[in-house]
């Protein structure tokens, strides 16, 4: 009798371990939708994020968790100046494609990464979770859907990082909301005759290499009132030739900020002939935290930039210098300087 009792006693323990155990298990993870409309599961509290995509780290880094990331592209200076924990982070070189054995070292509990064949299946197998931060195969095709997609992206790492993260993306939200469509009021009146021609390049360096139709840029660019160009290419990322650029023969051309100069253009006959050059209208797109012409979260600013380039008298009253101080005080919770705030308007690093 004794010993039946004891082992009643004892099948009841191991029941209510396993059931606890099993509870706890799956209360560390939970279920949500990433970019690539896919159905995940996921840690509830992430804490050591390998990113495979630079938007991703951008995001983490912008909603107040940069202290979650084990390894990620190398940080711009502006990133290292206003988010010091990010300084000891391992980083990837180019192709962004990861190191299992590296990420099992690292410890890694969450991959943040864009849909390349068999990318997302290698980390799976290790028994690391997985979410897509971004896919360009579902690229938005209306300004509509641009702005849903892209709130929809910030909304997602708010929601894969927690109750914090998921303030600060409400908050940068309402924010990307009040200022796009403070442009949209002015720009959505203004023809397409009435537009002017934009040409973008200079992406790795590389003058020719673009974004193409329903791309950030294209859509960007058509919410500060211009006419996107490579939009004759249905790629998210797209290398064009001189000719058509030539033919093209842009009212304005912006280019990347990052590993491009003002000289390497005006120093070559073909660009120095293009009537954007002549008439002083080839800009470089300022990077801070992130390079601005990438989906930066601080692409907002971009918008703003390329409104008072594309049509500097409806947007004369627009301050950018202040626009700015605001954006990082309010929406990244950081202070910056008219100086800082004009370095990177600059494309200059901190001084």
């Amino acid at each position: 009798m004794k010993n039946k009792v004891l082992l009643l006693v004892l099948t009841v323990f191991l029941f209510a371990f396993y059931e606890i155990s099993a509870f706890a298990s799956a209360a560390d993870y939970k279920i949500i939708t990433d970019m690539d409309d896919h159905k995940i599961e996921v840690p509830v509290n992430p804490k050591r994020i390998a990113c495979m995509h630079g938007v991703s780290s951008d995001r983490i880094v912008m909603l107040g968790k940069g202290n979650c990331l084990v390894l990620m592209m190398k940080p711009s200076p502006w990133a290292y100046r206003l988010y010091p924990e990010i300084r000891n982070i391992q980083t990837v070189e180019p192709p962004f494609t990861g190191n299992v054995e590296r990420m099992l070292k690292l410890k890694v509990d969450l991959v943040l990464y864009s849909p390349f064949p068999g990318e997302a299946e290698k980390y799976q197998a290790a028994g690391i979770k997985t979410a897509c931060g971004f896919s360009a195969q579902k690229r938005p095709r209306t300004v509509d859907e641009f702005m849903d997609n892209f709130k929809r992206q910030v909304m997602f790492f708010g929601n894969l990082l927690g109750p914090e993260a998921k303030t600060r993306a409400d908050r940068y939200c309402r924010y990307f909301d009040k200022k796009i469509n403070r442009i949209l009021s002015v720009t959505s009146k203004i023809s397409k005759k009435d537009r002017p021609t934009v040409y973008y390049g200079g992406r790795s360096g590389n003058l020719l290499y673009s974004q193409g139709k329903a791309s950030f840029m294209h859509w960007l660019t058509e919410v500060s009132g211009g006419n996107f160009l490579p939009q004759a290419h249905d790629n998210n990322y797209t290398e064009v030739n001189m000719e058509r650029v030539l033919s093209w023969n842009p009212d304005i051309i912006l280019i990347s900020g990052w590993g491009n100069t003002a000289e390497s253009i005006k120093s070559n006959p073909n660009w120095a002939s293009m009537r954007a050059v002549k008439n002083g209208k080839l800009y470089f797109i300022p990077h801070g935290v992130f390079a601005w012409d990438f989906a930066s979260g601080e692409s907002v600013l971009l918008a703003i930039y390329m409104a008072k380039i594309f049509h500097p008298d409806l947007f004369k009253d627009w301050d950018m210098i202040g626009e700015m101080k605001t954006f990082y005080s309010q929406v990244y919770g950081k202070t910056i300087t008219d100086k800082d705030a004009k370095r990177m308007l600059k494309c200059l690093p901190p001084a």
